[in-house]
């Protein structure tokens, strides 16, 4: 296995030993996995993790050890980084992406997982139920899918020229996919001409985008789910502004790189949200007692240097009804 895939907590700052020095006491341990790379600094995501936990007197290094462990975007290392994160045996696990809670919930059905942010986990088989989760799975989804037909209208509203849609997702991802298929079914109702592109690698995209830049679509919307269009987000948003072509997305940090529009909710407060379940489990309470929760609050992001950059103009109304304007 690539040693990269192992991304040890010490080496981040983050973790500490597992016995309190001088008494002799094992600190409670968290696992934290991630189909990406684990960074440092930490990402917004896992500081607003971080955080959290401190609101609820968790204190990395101190009352609470983290391990990490990343699949460093490779597909083929997620299952076994999960169960060498098992074999670490936190008492909790928290976990963020389709690929990486489906390796947790691989790994184990006994230890705790907490999901941080996913779209559909009772689409993907990960739980039965959202009130009633089961098993050892519980934590925060933002059900991506559902959003999709209020994008699409959001950005006729702001492009109303719109008539032939491009749909990119990795196939590798089965909350994209969903969402993929949501989008084509809302374009459908919206009279929009649809298709459906699934990719696997950064050469897939890259064909596509070369493919698209001969096209010329409409619009092209990127699906929410991290993995491969999230981590090409940069690449291609760079390519709407380059072929003035308007994108949808999903994922705020899309918006900010260079996409046109985003309607989501707040990541980096689903994360910090997360932290209640982990002090919940860590206290004693059972994954199948605690409901899976649903984001209260969905920003719509608009990229007005975007829009100017390729020639498209708002309405001022939107532009008033957006909870930020990138300028």
């Amino acid at each position: 296995m690539n040693r990269r895939a192992f991304v040890i907590a010490g080496a981040l700052g983050a973790a500490a030993p597992g016995w309190a020095i001088g008494q002799g006491v094992r600190r409670p341990r968290i696992g934290y996995l991630l189909f990406s790379p684990v960074t440092d600094p930490p990402s917004r995501e896992r500081q607003a993790f971080l955080d959290g936990l401190r609101e609820y007197g968790h204190v990395p290094g101190k009352t609470v050890e983290i391990v990490y462990r990343s699949a460093e975007g490779e597909t083929g290392f997620m299952d076994a980084v999960a169960e060498d994160l098992v074999r670490q045996r936190p008492d909790v696990i928290a976990v963020s992406g389709t690929a990486a809670v489906l390796a947790a919930k691989k790994a184990t059905r006994t230890i705790p997982i907490v999901i941080l942010a996913l779209g559909d986990p009772v689409g993907i088989g990960v739980v039965p139920s959202l009130s009633r989760p089961a098993g050892n799975v519980t934590g925060v989804s933002f059900i991506s899918s559902e959003l999709t037909a209020k994008r699409l209208q959001l950005t006729l509203e702001c492009v109303p020229r719109v008539r032939r849609v491009s749909i990119i997702w990795d196939r590798q991802n089965a909350n994209s996919r969903a969402e993929s298929r949501a989008a084509l079914a809302a374009a459908s109702k919206l009279g929009l001409r649809a298709e459906s592109l699934d990719l696997g690698s950064d050469a897939e995209l890259a064909r596509a985008l070369e493919r698209l830049a001969t096209e010329r679509p409409d619009l092209l919307y990127v699906t929410f789910e991290g993995g491969l269009a999230a981590a090409n987000r940069t690449v291609i948003a760079e390519f709407g502004l380059r072929h003035r072509i308007p994108i949808v997305t999903g994922w705020h940090a899309f918006t900010e790189a260079g996409a046109l529009l985003s309607y989501a909710p707040d990541i980096p407060s689903m994360f910090r949200r997360a932290a209640y379940y982990v002090d919940r489990v860590l206290d004693g309470a059972k994954p199948a007692d605690l409901p899976i929760e649903l984001p209260t609050k969905v920003d719509l992001v608009i990229n007005l240097r975007t829009a100017k950059a390729i020639g498209i103009n708002p309405p001022r109304e939107l532009l008033l009804r957006a909870d930020r304007v990138v300028e």
